[in-house]
């Protein structure tokens, strides 16, 4: 099959579309055709070389991805030939000590796609039967291929971790991203009243349609950590009871002096930069609280589709690129000029 594979990690390195083995299927495993696939900044980080995870090369990305069954194993009752179907973005082996106790997400055998196993920039992806989600006639393969990921974070971080409750006053700094437009989405679900940050102007738009109340504009003025404070809590008029940051960096200082006392800053991405400073004595004096994302156990990646389909989250496609140009849509994706996700497509 052909595929968007990397051969080599480092600062040199990029995709190269070329032929690679097509993935053997098992008496449980499904063979997708693939017809839509999401590009997240981690696969960005995985040919880099800077991902900390290890790949035996070469190496086929995606996380998340729909299209439609082309082989079934001998044993596969679930679906068949021709069914629309998406995957779990990661899947549990169902049989280690912590899966048989309710706990998958703790699971030591995890497996995520495009990173613990090949993904969907390929023609084709092995699924386990246990990790298909079958689809619908009709369902818009788009949003649902480029907002499992996105959709699943944003509700982890608003319910699970930060414990979002109706009327709390939430921060989504960097909400034209990926996961940053579903935190606002997925934060007004949960009752919240959502004030956003964007780094332009031309940004705006799209995360107030989304439903953020406010939007503050970094810049104007505003880059100095004690000014953009003030900036964010003038939109608040007070301070947040939560932060749901997906880019730390220089601005994560300013996004914790917003908070309240005893209020919670929940992180799930480090993309503007992984090392910041942190003041610990102002951390215990205020009782701040600092919440790492880990993953979304399956139940919540199913509701995340569900979501999806409903139309209850929307997610915003910027722009589309055939597979063969997987490159270029990392090199896009790279100018951070997006405003929702990016998408491989077949054909």
């Amino acid at each position: 099959m052909k595929a968007a594979a990397f051969f080599a990690t480092g600062a040199d390195a990029e995709l190269t579309y070329a032929e690679v083995p097509t993935p053997a299927v098992g008496p449980r495993d499904i063979l997708v055709r693939v017809r839509a696939c999401g590009v997240n900044h981690s696969d960005l980080d995985s040919w880099r070389g800077i991902s900390r995870w290890a790949f035996t090369l070469p190496w086929v990305l995606g996380a998340e991805f729909t299209g439609t069954v082309a082989e079934v194993g001998d044993q596969v009752t679930s679906v068949r030939a021709g069914d629309l179907v998406t995957a779990l973005l990661q899947y549990n082996c169902e049989t280690c000590e912590r899966c048989r106790n309710w706990r998958p997400d703790l699971c030591p055998n995890l497996t995520i796609f495009g990173t613990g196993c090949w993904g969907g920039y390929g023609e084709f992806v092995r699924v386990p039967e246990r990790a298909v989600i079958p689809l619908q006639p009709g369902d818009d393969l788009l949003p649902i291929a480029g907002g499992q990921c996105t959709v699943s974070t944003a509700w982890h971080m608003v319910n699970r971790l930060a414990d979002v409750h109706p009327g709390d006053l939430v921060l989504v700094p960097s909400a034209s991203g990926g996961v940053g437009t579903a935190l606002v989405q997925c934060a007004k679900l949960a009752g919240a009243r959502v004030i956003a940050t964007t780094g332009s102007p031309a940004k705006r738009e799209l995360v107030e349609l989304l439903g953020a109340d406010e939007v503050v504009v970094r810049g104007s003025g505003t880059d100095e950590p004690g000014r953009f404070t003030a900036a964010l809590l003038e939109a608040g008029g007070r301070r947040f009871d939560a932060v749901l940051d997906t880019a730390a960096g220089p601005q994560f200082g300013a996004h914790l002096e917003a908070l309240r006392d005893d209020g919670i800053l929940v992180t799930c991405g480090a993309h503007a930069g992984e090392i910041v400073p942190l003041d610990v004595v102002k951390l215990f004096q205020h009782g701040w609280r600092i919440a790492g994302f880990r993953i979304a156990p399956p139940d919540e990646l199913r509701a995340a589709v569900d979501l999806i389909r409903n139309g209850l989250v929307k997610i915003p496609v910027d722009k589309t690129f055939p597979l063969s140009q997987a490159a270029e849509a990392h090199r896009y994706l790279d100018l951070r000029r997006h405003v929702g996700k990016v998408l491989l497509t077949a054909g």
